[in-house]
């Protein structure tokens, strides 16, 4: 084979699979489909709270006693009164807002260890009456663990309550809830006793 004609047949090659590399995910619409394999769903317990702030940057959830399985889904709430016969007073201060996915193992010490997605993936909370998102995470392909933590991040720093992440709280939860600030790429405990609330769903291994 000529040597030239060798070169821009590597190069072609190279190009095609460059153009197949995406670093960012944006999820538009995410939709939850129906499987013959047993999903069964964990669910974050405690009394029902809130949390915002424009000093956060992210904010991650310890879970525990996770079967074994793949994982095929997860849904965060936001954006709803604690009480629900006590009205929203900041519903009117509600943004659209877009944000990451974060998904963590877990150290020894039970603190954030290795992020589990090597993609972006974003997706958009819509301030109007949009009280959960549920996304797909079966096309992740990742096997749970007992324990991992999973949460959220800002793509842009808040300016006042753009929106609530809700939460579950009680005596119990200790070291369950880490957050990250605009200043530091650290993650700190939060030193409440709460953790986001979640539904996770596990595709179990009989």
């Amino acid at each position: 084979m000529n040597k030239n004609l060798l070169y821009f047949l590597i190069f072609l090659t190279s190009i095609n699979s460059y153009s197949q590399i995406k670093d960012t995910i944006r999820l538009e619409e995410v939709k939850i489909l129906s499987t013959n394999k047993k999903v069964e769903h964990l669910k974050t317990k405690g009394k029902l709270s809130s949390l915002t702030g424009n000093l956060i940057k992210g904010i991650i959830s310890k879970v525990d006693e996770i079967p074994d399985g793949k994982l095929s889904s997860i849904k965060f709430f936001f954006n709803s009164s604690p009480l629900f016969y006590i009205k929203d007073t900041d519903k009117a201060d509600y943004r659209d807002v877009e944000l990451g996915l974060l998904i963590y193992n877990v150290k020894e010490d039970g603190t954030p260890g290795e992020l589990l997605i090597d993609k972006v993936i974003i997706f958009k909370l819509n301030s109007k009456n949009q009280k959960f998102i549920e996304l797909d995470l079966k096309p992740l392909y990742l096997n749970s663990s007992k324990t991992m933590f999973f949460g959220i991040e800002l793509l842009n720093k808040q300016i006042g309550k753009d929106f609530k992440i809700m939460t579950k709280c009680n005596n119990e939860n200790s070291n369950l809830l880490y957050m990250k600030t605009w200043k530091s790429e650290k993650w700190y405990s939060s030193d409440i006793p709460c953790e986001m609330k979640l539904d996770i769903g596990i595709t179990v291994i009989k």
